[in-house]
């Protein structure tokens, strides 16, 4: 009887210590990574990491600047998935690895490409643009695109609040060209009323790791178990 009690008291421990996890990923469909009704790849993977450790996983789907708020307010504990820039450790508690935000720990890596209309003759080096009238264009919120497009001197606004609210103005005539993550580029491009009508630039305009970031307060009150959860993403980032 006495083993019977102290089993069912260590199940009630394990279920008191467990956590869970409310987490914010962008309303914008983000292919394959996240979905605002289904899980994507990076979804799966935070609650695989999850769940290894006992723990649950609970999204949210928000547009992406009120998920940024929501978490850096408190109202929830993370957000999946939030560019690695520096200027976000002021928000943000980010994985560190000497002082510096750990790459390796990155819940992804994202592409980003440069898509102008198919008449259009501007060109993509690498590094200019050539022949580019007005700014590039790219939706609300995407500070990696942001981050990547000032580091290149191209100048730029985010003027729509989604990547296809984005390529119909470029089919418009409201933009010349927008930068976009390859798989979004690659989904809208494919769709028939786009087909044949815009191009995709080479080489891509680089490259963002992306994280699984948290309110700076939770954090410092879950540390061990959102280091734990960082390093469980890492160790299921590499197996795939």
């Amino acid at each position: 009887m006495r083993a019977i009690l102290l089993f069912l008291l260590l199940i009630l421990a394990s279920a008191a210590s467990a956590r869970d996890f409310h987490l914010c990923v962008d309303s914008n469909q983000w292919a394959p990574y996240t979905y605002p009704d289904h899980d994507g790849v990076l979804q799966r993977r935070v609650r695989e990491a999850a769940s290894r450790q006992g723990d649950r996983v609970t999204f949210v789907a928000l547009p992406w600047l009120r998920c940024e708020a929501m978490v850096e307010n408190g109202s929830l504990d993370g957000v999946l998935a939030l560019p690695g820039l520096p200027s976000k450790l002021e928000q943000f508690a980010l994985p560190l690895a000497h002082g510096r935000i750990d790459e390796d720990r990155a819940a992804g890596v994202g592409e980003l490409v440069l898509v102008r209309r198919a008449e259009s003759d501007i060109q993509w080096d690498g590094k200019r643009l050539i022949g580019l009238r007005g700014k590039v264009t790219y939706a609300l919120g995407y500070d990696g695109i942001a981050g990547r497009l000032a580091e290149l001197g191209i100048p730029n606004s985010c003027d729509y609040r989604s990547d296809a609210q984005n390529v119909m103005a470029l089919l418009a005539g409201r933009t010349n060209v927008i930068a976009i993550y390859s798989e979004n580029a690659a989904t809208l491009t494919e769709m028939t009323t786009h087909k044949d009508k815009v191009v995709v630039l080479t080489p891509p305009l680089g490259h963002v790791p992306f994280y699984l970031a948290f309110n700076k307060a939770f954090y410092a009150g879950e540390h061990d178990r959102v280091e734990r959860l960082w390093t469980g993403l890492s160790e299921l980032r590499e197996a795939d």
